[in-house]
């Protein structure tokens, strides 16, 4: 890998888990394993469109995986992530609000 490869993909990654929300975030996808979107906007008091803006730059950073299933989207951490990896101890032993997720609602 270049020189200036590494340093794109290191400069994502500490953007993306530079932003208090979005640390949130992986900190609940650590414990819950897998959320949907919906579970995000309910437990972070987020629009639709500001999460998807957060998960957008997890993306990019390579930090979460992402599944469609029907009308929704569903993340889990990339655990293949060296880096993600090994800074998961650091991001477990910061105290963040505890959340509570619950299953999303279906809208005929």
């Amino acid at each position: 890998m270049q020189a200036g490869t590494k340093r794109a993909e290191l400069v994502k990654f500490f953007f993306a888990l530079s932003e208090p929300i979005r640390l949130e975030i992986v900190r609940a996808l650590l414990s819950a394993k897998e959320l949907c979107v919906c579970q995000i906007v309910q437990a972070f008091g987020l629009s639709q469109p500001n999460v998807s803006f957060h998960m957008r730059v997890l993306r990019e950073a390579d930090l979460v995986l992402w599944e469609r299933r029907g009308r929704w989207v569903y993340y889990r951490l990339n655990l293949e992530n060296p880096m993600l990896r090994a800074v998961l101890p650091f991001i477990e032993g910061i105290e963040v609000s505890k959340i509570q997720t619950t299953a999303c609602e279906v809208k005929p």
